[in-house]
């Protein structure tokens, strides 16, 4: 059965909602930032800072293309974890460049690497990167003008990282795009032995690595620093993460995780997929003008505002057959929904 972690009730909420350690498994932790006008607990290295709401890693600046971000405490890693981002690149100068990060790091300290095509984690030893390169050129793994998303480790942990074609476990370019300024949602979900990795479409992967981190890493108690970094070189472009969920807890490792949607802690996602047609007709049979169910990708469909979780949910193609639906929360989940151009819902007080 598909269940949420959390349930957004409509009410205001401030940049950091919860940072959780729980159970005997010491290790597992959750944490969600639906923006960043408050950087607590995230420790910023260069020009990386608060801006708008977001959190600026650099700048479209000359000079100043370098800046991290990380969480203020090692997270736990080994054993598997669910995160979820948006990112957005703008202000590009001439080509733009060179791109940005989503770095796992066993040093004594959060470390910034080479800026320009280094990335900011170029040149530092015992990590993991998922790299989102948009700047294609001379001695780079490919060439041309286009977007690329690539898994990347060293030999070995004591080898330092560099961007370079035998670093490159995996990678994925066509019909990748995530510099045209617009926002993009990333969910990166590893399990050991298998990474996966989407862009927008948050149900199925871009692509899957077969990599086990406690081999090509020597962790701290399975634990290591977690977070980003972005560099610019001759060209520059603003690098923004617009919001980030993390989520290292239990049922992040099940298998049910594989075949299911992001059981990380959610985030408000600008830019969701778009959906079949979804439609209530109010608490009874009777037929009634229909109103629009507003759907998270994460959450599912929202129960309208007058719904309370004691009513009994039922869903039909037809208006004539209707089968019931399990409510657990302020949202539900329909997996039928998406096999047909339409879909009704009804609300019946138990």
């Amino acid at each position: 059965m598909w269940q949420t972690k959390n349930v957004f009730l409509g009410l205001a909420v401030p940049a950091l909602i919860s940072i959780a350690f729980t159970g005997e498994r010491s290790l597992a932790a959750s944490f969600v930032y639906t923006n960043f006008d408050s950087t607590a607990g995230l420790i910023l290295k260069e020009h990386a800072r608060s801006l708008d709401g977001k959190l600026r890693l650099s700048p479209a600046i000359a000079g100043l293309g370098l800046g991290g971000a990380w969480l203020n405490a090692k997270q736990p890693v080994k054993d598997g974890f669910d995160t979820t981002f948006q990112i957005q690149i703008t202000e590009k100068h001439c080509s733009g460049a060179d791109g940005l990060a989503f770095v796992i790091q066993s040093t004594p300290e959060p470390a910034l690497g080479q800026t320009g095509q280094g990335l900011g984690y170029g040149g530092v030893t015992n990590q993991f990167v998922i790299h989102f390169d948009n700047y294609h050129w001379g001695d780079h793994p490919t060439a041309g003008r286009y977007d690329e998303i690539a898994v990347l480790t060293a030999s070995a942990p004591t080898q330092p990282l560099y961007n370079i074609v035998a670093n490159i476990i995996a990678s994925a370019n066509k019909q990748v795009v995530y510099s045209d300024g617009a926002v993009h949602t990333v969910r990166i979900l590893y399990i050991p032995g298998n990474l996966q990795v989407f862009l927008n479409d948050l149900e199925n992967p871009l692509m899957t690595v077969f990599v086990n981190l406690a081999r090509v890493m020597d962790l701290d108690n399975g634990r290591a620093w977690v977070g980003f970094t972005a560099a610019s070189g001759a060209d520059w472009q603003n690098y923004d993460l617009v919001s980030w969920a993390f989520d290292s807890s239990e049922d992040t490792i099940s298998n049910e995780a594989r075949l299911t949607p992001s059981t990380s802690p959610q985030i408000q996602i600008v830019n969701p997929r778009p959906s079949p047609a979804q439609v209530y007709l109010g608490k009874s049979t009777q037929v009634s003008p229909a109103t629009p169910l507003p759907v998270d990708p994460f959450l599912g469909y929202a129960l309208p505002g007058d719904i309370g979780l004691t009513h009994q949910i039922e869903a039909s193609t037809n208006l004539v057959q209707w089968i019931p639906l399990t409510n657990a929360s302020y949202y539900f989940r329909d997996r039928e929904s998406t096999n047909y151009p339409q879909r009704f819902y009804r609300f019946q007080k138990n």
